[in-house]
């Protein structure tokens, strides 16, 4: 519905410029913010342009505010206050004074109000075209916005031309190019940090979140995670360690158990072996995922996986603080 309303307002833009035959085009001019059209016209009055209020104040995401008293109507958003009082050429922007060329009107229970000053003030830029009656006001992020009208190409360029024809396809290529371009940037930006296997991190690795210069994200079970976009892993970040790293960043590594449903972690500490059983539970070896305490020992299963605490495993003396 809305595609459909926005080509009908296109191909009256067309008919106003003669690329398809109609009457010459009325002097109430087509309103585009950000390449999206209000479904109101502007309205002429002192060679000043106006606009309902009501309906600019919403696409530009400002709450509003009318005191039928005062004759007054105000915008205002995070950063920016706008009030303007019918019949009066004062308006008052964050406070400030402001003159205006022509004073707001009410017309047929509307409220117009200079569409100039409140693009502006909004940090927006406002053009009018003359070749196709369209008033733009553009942020700072547009980077143009293209239809096609009955295979005829129409683009809304972010400095205000409005463009038909070939001159409109060249344009859309263009857009269509940055477009691209910007998807594979944002692609790489997004894409998982991945770690060359057997290499301990480098400088700039280690100021990732982590533990002891090794980010979260030089544990497989991570990388296979936001790849996947499922739930990631205990990290190594909020005191977590797999058996994989433990061994790796702590040199401690799995002894091996006589005992059934026990392993026995340890290494050399000044030439003795330091260890520590850890009996496994009927809940643990069932479980797929879930938290338990084994031989005072907290541990995360994920996927499988053990994750062990890494305060416990200080406290058991196998890491030094």
């Amino acid at each position: 519905m809305k595609k459909a309303w926005i080509l009908s307002i296109l191909c009256v833009v067309l008919f106003s410029v003669g690329v398809i035959p109609a009457s010459a085009a009325s002097n109430r001019a087509h309103i585009f913010v950000d390449g999206v059209p209000l479904q109101s016209k502007s309205m002429s009055k002192n060679n000043v342009s106006f606009v309902p209020f009501r309906e600019l104040f919403e696409k530009l995401d400002m709450d509003i505010k009318f005191d039928a008293k005062l004759k007054q109507v105000t915008g205002t958003n995070s950063k920016l206050k706008i009030t303007f009082t019918v019949g009066s050429k004062v308006a008052y922007v964050n406070g400030q004074k402001k003159t205006l060329q022509a004073a707001p009107f009410t017309e047929n229970g509307t409220t117009y109000i200079p569409i100039r000053i409140v693009g502006e003030a909004t940090g927006n830029a406002v053009y009018w075209s003359s070749k196709a009656n369209v008033i733009q006001i553009n942020s700072p992020s547009f980077k143009g916005a293209s239809y096609t009208v009955d295979s005829i190409p129409v683009y809304f360029s972010a400095n205000g031309a409005v463009l038909f024809g070939s001159e409109a396809l060249k344009e859309q290529k263009i857009l269509y190019k940055l477009a691209e371009e910007d998807a594979i940037k944002n692609v790489i930006a997004n894409f998982p940090k991945v770690r060359i296997v057997g290499e301990p991190p480098t400088a700039e690795e280690s100021k990732d979140p982590g533990y002891k210069g090794y980010p979260d994200y030089f544990d497989v079970n991570y990388v296979t995670a936001v790849e996947k976009k499922e739930k990631l892993p205990p990290l190594l970040s909020q005191g977590w360690i797999s058996l994989a790293l433990l061994s790796e960043i702590e040199k401690i590594n799995n002894l091996g158990s006589r005992e059934p449903n026990t392993i026995v972690i340890g290494k050399y500490i000044g030439g003795d072996i330091v260890r520590k059983s850890i009996v496994l539970t009927d809940a643990y070896k069932k479980a797929k995922d879930g938290d338990f305490v084994l031989s005072d020992i907290r541990v995360k299963k994920y996927k499988g996986s053990m994750y062990l605490n890494i305060e416990d495993l200080q406290t058991a003396g196998l890491i030094k603080n």
